[in-house]
C-alpha cells in the first residue's frame, strides 16, 4: 500500500493513470476515490478536482452504459469528503458524508427509482426463493424507497472507507503515526450528535423513511469505532481483540446500537477522560 500512495504521490500523471484505472474495475473503484482523496489532502481541492474531472470519465461512462452510478458518486462523495476533512476535521467531513448518502438516496428515490424498484423486485424474488426451500426463513419486504435508503447507506460507508485509506495513505507518507492519533481522539460535537439523534427518529417515525436513519447513523458509528480502538490502545488489547469485535459487531444488531450509544455518551461526558490510562501501548 505504501508503494502505491507513493507512487499516487510522484506526480498528475501517476495518480491518474492509479484513479482511472482503479475506477474503470468498478470493483476497486474506492481505491480510485482514496487516491483522489489524497491528492486533495495532501495538495489542496484545486489539484484534487484536476484529478477528479479525469476519473469521473469512466465513473460516467459506466453510470451511463452500466446504469452503475455507485462509482460515480463515491468519487463525488469522496472529493467533498477530503476537502471537508481538509478544511474542519472529522466531525465535519463526517457530517458531509451522511448528506451525500441521503442526496444519493433521494436521486435514487425519484430520478432512478425505477432502478430502486428493480433491486426491489429482485431481492423480493429472491426472498420467495429462500421460503421455498426454508419456510421458516422470513425476509423483510423491501420497497424501491428502502432500497434507495440502503443505497445511500452503502454509499456512505464507501465514502468513508476511500477516506479513511486516504488519510493513513497521507499519515504513512508524511506524518508517521498522525492517522492513529486522530482517529483515537475522535470525538463528535454534541450539536451534532444531537442532530443526528432528531434527523434518525424523524426518519424512523416516518415510517416510509426509516431505511434512511442508517444513513444518518454512519458518523455514529464511525466516532464509536474511534472510542473502542482507543480503549483498545489504553488497556492493551491487540489486533486479535478488535477483530472478533468488528465480527461480533457485523453479527449483531444490539453491539451496531451499543457502538452508537457509545459514541453519543462520549460525546457528552468524554469518556476517554474519564478511564485511568493503563497501557498506552498497541
Amino acid at each position: 500500500m505504501r508503494a502505491l500512495a507513493e507512487f499516487i504521490m510522484r506526480g498528475r500523471t501517476q495518480a491518474v493513470a492509479v484513479s482511472v484505472l482503479a475506477v474503470g474495475t468498478v470493483f476497486f473503484a474506492w481505491i480510485g476515490a482514496a487516491a483522489v482523496a489524497l491528492v486533495t489532502l495532501r495538495k489542496g481541492s484545486t489539484e484534487g478536482v484536476y484529478l477528479l474531472a479525469w476519473t469521473l470519465l469512466p465513473a460516467a461512462v459506466i453510470a451511463l452504459q452500466g446504469s452503475d452510478l455507485g462509482p460515480l458518486t463515491t468519487l463525488v462523495g469522496v472529493y467533498i469528503a477530503a476537502c471537508a476533512l481538509r478544511a474542519g476535521g472529522w466531525p465535519l467531513a463526517l457530517l458531509a458524508i451522511s448528506a451525500i448518502g441521503l442526496v444519493l438516496a433521494l436521486l435514487m428515490n425519484t430520478v432512478a427509482v425505477a432502478q430502486s424498484q428493480q433491486i426491489a423486485d429482485m431481492l423480493a424474488q429472491l426472498g420467495e426463493q429462500l421460503r421455498s426451500s426454508n419456510p421458516q426463513m422470513v425476509m423483510p419486504a423491501l420497497n424501491a424507497t428502502d432500497i434507495a435508503g440502503m443505497i445511500g447507506m452503502i454509499n456512505a460507508w464507501t465514502v468513508v472507507l476511500g477516506l479513511v485509506l486516504a488519510r493513513w495513505w497521507q499519515a504513512m507518507l508524511y506524518n508517521p503515526g498522525g492517522f492513529r492519533s486522530e482517529f483515537h481522539s475522535l470525538r463528535l460535537p454534541q450539536t451534532l450528535v444531537v442532530g443526528l439523534l432528531l434527523g434518525v427518529l424523524l426518519l424512523v417515525s416516518s415510517g416510509q423513511w426509516a431505511n434512511w436513519a442508517m444513513v444518518l447513523q454512519v458518523p455514529l458509528t464511525v466516532a464509536g469505532f474511534a472510542l473502542v480502538h482507543s480503549l483498545a490502545a489504553r488497556f492493551g488489547l491487540g489486533a486479535g481483540t478488535l477483530t472478533v469485535f468488528y465480527g461480533l459487531w457485523a453479527m449483531l444488531l444490539p453491539l451496531r446500537w451499543l457502538v452508537q450509544l457509545l459514541a453519543v455518551t462520549d460525546s457528552f461526558i468524554d469518556v476517554r477522560k474519564r478511564l485511568p490510562v493503563r497501557n498506552s501501548g498497541e
